[in-house]
């Protein structure tokens, strides 16, 4: 194809984002180029039944997180939490809890209802109580299958709605039908024929403090087992500090990005094969193999006919056709990340070219008729 034919426009402001700078896209339409990468990633995905072998070929370096694939990417908004032989997504982590700030109070203690004027919050609880967010046991209510889910967290973990499919939040009215009290005034104590789970960081604790499903009030020595039925089952996020499930040691956590898509890939290809000058692209997903650049609009012709016996040969070939300096070509076909570029000069008088390879940035001199470009 000819650069003119299919109007490449690249952009030299650095603020933009090195797909748009390389007219791959504009805002968030893929261009030509950019289509012409993501068809060659979709093939790949879809002859390649071994996803992480199709990654590898879309030179695209992945961490396997559970049945996931994922790329390190600062731009990205998943976390990763990993660790020695453990790697999964936040949404989906398992881990070890950080222990409870205090420790719980000793005895076979009853509940005890108190009045907490005003307070609904987990915070506001353990500022009334004097107890931290980790001896609170924070109360939610989703939806599943038309009925109330009363589901139980330490005061300071978060639910990881995906451990529980099938479920939505309850609406407020909902909730004062079925529990008789406002959201922030609910527990778990007293309700016959509410399906309770309780995660398991809550297994074995013991006089913690909960809503008494009564508006104002709470209760103290609320124990899970004992006062309550409960169905006990991991539904908490992963949080900072937690410990590995694998080892115990501390898992870290990163930014990555999901690569559950072509244009995901090509984003995380981009991001992993880049310099200073543009993209470094492999052949397998870069939009052509090779381009062919006239240094001088005499060696137009030539170059046209070099184009021809490339492309007879199967090889996917762009021809820069502009009438455009050398050096604003030199600097486009390595912005675009086209992996050889063949530069036709002064010495196709002697019957010679330059082939530069863009990621080496090795260039020799070949026979124009002898041209050889891997595969």
């Amino acid at each position: 194809m000819l650069w003119t034919e299919i109007g490449i426009a690249t952009l030299r402001e650095p603020q933009h984002p090195l797909l748009v700078r390389a007219g791959y896209m504009r805002g968030r339409e893929y261009l030509p180029l950019g289509r012409r990468a993501l068809a060659k990633i979709e093939n790949i995905l879809r002859q390649e039944n071994d996803r992480g072998r199709a990654l590898e070929l879309c030179g695209v370096a992945y961490i396997k997180a559970d049945c996931d694939f994922v790329a390190l990417s600062e731009s990205a908004g998943e976390i990763l939490f990993h660790g020695n032989g453990y790697a999964a997504l936040a949404a989906k982590a398992r881990s070890v809890p950080q222990p409870p700030a205090v420790p719980d109070p000793q005895g076979d203690l009853e509940p005890e209802e108190f009045h907490t004027p005003g307070v609904k919050t987990i915070a506001h609880i353990a500022a009334f109580s004097g107890l931290p967010a980790t001896s609170q046991i924070k109360s939610l209510v989703l939806i599943k299958d038309g009925q109330p889910l009363l589901v139980l967290l330490r005061g300071d973990h978060q639910l990881s709605p995906l451990k529980l499919p099938g479920t939505r939040p309850a609406e407020p009215e909902e909730i004062r039908r079925w529990f008789g009290a406002d959201p922030g005034s609910l527990g778990p104590v007293g309700l016959p024929g509410i399906h309770i789970i309780a995660d398991e960081a809550l297994r074995g604790r013991r006089n913690m403090i909960a809503g008494a499903n009564r508006n104002h009030y709470h209760l103290r020595n609320v124990t899970p087992g004992e006062d309550f039925a409960a169905d006990f089952a991991d539904v908490r996020q992963v949080s900072a500090g937690d410990l590995s499930i694998a080892d115990g040691q501390p898992l870290q956590f990163s930014k990555v990005m999901l690569l559950d898509t072509a244009d995901r890939v090509l984003h995380a290809a981009v991001e992993q094969n880049q310099d200073a000058d543009g993209m470094m692209l492999p052949g397998t997903i870069a939009p052509f193999l090779a381009i062919v650049t006239p240094v001088h609009p005499e060696r137009l012709a030539a170059a046209h006919e070099i184009y021809r016996q490339l492309a007879a040969e199967g090889i996917d070939v762009l021809l820069d056709d502009r009438d455009a300096r050398p050096g604003v070509k030199f600097k486009d076909a390595d912005l675009i990340g086209i992996p050889y570029r063949i530069n036709v000069g002064k010495k196709l008088t002697e019957g010679v070219v330059e082939l530069v390879e863009r990621r080496s940035r090795k260039s020799s001199d070949v026979r124009a008729d002898e041209i050889s470009i891997p595969r």
